[in-house]
């Protein structure tokens, strides 16, 4: 995906969108390794690129955000732990 900075009106118009759904955004956040990361609602953590993803897949809403962060959460953990 391009660049946040290529990106930050996208970026702007997401968070925005998700503010208007009721849902808490924090200012962006960058990790060590320059990724940028947003805070969402009380318990979740979204990448741009994730928030950007959700936008254009007409899912930036907190049932589409929750969907997206159980589906990462799942494909991160160990199949053997997946399936016990």
């Amino acid at each position: 995906m391009s660049s946040y900075a290529d990106r930050a009106d996208d970026i702007a118009r997401a968070i925005q969108l998700l503010r208007q759904h009721g849902m808490t955004v924090s200012f962006p956040m960058q990790t060590a390794d320059g990724e940028i990361i947003f805070s969402v609602g009380k318990e979740f953590t979204l990448t741009a690129d994730q928030i950007l993803e959700l936008l254009e897949r007409g899912e930036l809403h907190a049932e589409g955000v929750r969907r997206s962060v159980e589906v990462q959460a799942l494909a991160t953990m160990p199949f053997r732990r997946r399936y016990q």
